[in-house]
């Protein structure tokens, strides 16, 4: 039975500045890039598993910098590896001790072809993580999200099936795994559930800590404290989608973003999305491709994720 979609999120608060001297530079100062530094840690994802909050409490300690905007793709071919190093130096700040960014789609494999390789001639000795949830719950997530966004209409089936989307290889988190353990060892791999970050926010991190090499002592009082909205997950209205539009142009920037989801708030009604029943609509051939998925996951990682939907009948 579908059931109305709220939406859990970490508190809206700014990744607090570092005790650093100087701010960062603006992208694009070929000068100022000289002075940035390479990531040594990246969230490889994956999408709608909680690389947000994750992104945001590693910004939270003092050895880590966390890079802003979140999301870089720098390693998609297609997105903005033709920039060039320079212009990745300049999101990281080389005097702290742990520099990372976190980019859900370099796990989008085949929609994005090379990542691994590209990432391990730049960054060889980085460390990875992967975080993961039951991927039925992460498959509803994704398409809740395009469908609020007005990317996504007609059958529910076809469309989470179709060869051209990536919601069923999304969730094969041993396959996308895999094509970084071609690059890179094991060793230089961690792998949490996004449940562990909201049950055990703050052991889990000490692991996520300890593992990229910083003090695992600390603690911030953000750390775990997350927010349930009261409002429920709604479809943009086709005026929402052509407001978005609008805020992208010179024109349209003019007038803050904030200004034109208000707009809209007043203008448009918006219905809560149902969570769609995924388990019926991908049918057993795709549930049969994800648990054997899964089970290959439990055997690399030894957990064995038994809270996940994707072993019921």
């Amino acid at each position: 039975m579908a059931t109305a979609v709220s939406t859990l999120g970490y508190m809206d608060a700014p990744i607090p500045t570092k005790p650093l001297d100087e701010a960062i530079p603006a992208a694009g100062d070929a000068a100022d890039a000289r002075r940035g530094a390479l990531p040594n840690l990246v969230v490889i994802g994956a999408q709608k598993c909680g690389t947000s909050g994750l992104h945001y409490q590693l910004g939270l300690h003092p050895e880590i910098w966390m890079s802003r905007p979140k999301e870089l793709n720098f390693f998609i071919e297609e997105r903005n590896w033709n920039r060039g190093e320079d212009w990745y130096r300049v999101y990281f700040d080389a005097r702290a001790r742990v520099r990372g960014e976190s980019s859900p789609n370099y796990t989008a494999y085949p929609q994005h072809l090379g990542v691994p390789e590209r990432m391990r001639s730049v960054i060889p000795d980085a460390k990875l993580v992967y975080v993961v949830r039951d991927p039925l719950e992460r498959i509803a997530a994704h398409w809740v999200h395009n469908y609020a966004k007005r990317r996504e209409k007609g059958d529910l089936r076809a469309t989470l099936t179709h060869a051209n989307t990536s919601y069923v290889v999304r969730s094969q988190y041993h396959m996308q795994l895999q094509q970084f353990l071609g690059h890179y060892p094991f060793e230089q791999t961690l792998v949490i559930e996004q449940e562990e970050l909201r049950s055990k926010p703050e052991e889990t991190l000490r692991r996520v800590f300890e593992f990229v090499g910083v003090d695992p002592g600390f603690s911030h009082p953000h750390v775990g404290k997350q927010r349930h909205e009261t409002s429920r997950k709604t479809r943009a209205s086709r005026f929402a989608v052509r407001l978005e539009r609008l805020s992208g142009t010179r024109g349209g920037r003019i007038v803050p973003k904030n200004v034109w989801l208000a707009i809209d708030e007043k203008l448009a009604r918006r219905r809560p999305i149902e969570r769609p029943d995924v388990r019926i609509a991908l049918g057993p051939d795709a549930l049969q491709v994800l648990r054997e998925d899964a089970e290959r996951l439990r055997e690399l990682t030894g957990r064995d994720f038994e809270t996940w939907s994707i072993w019921d009948a």
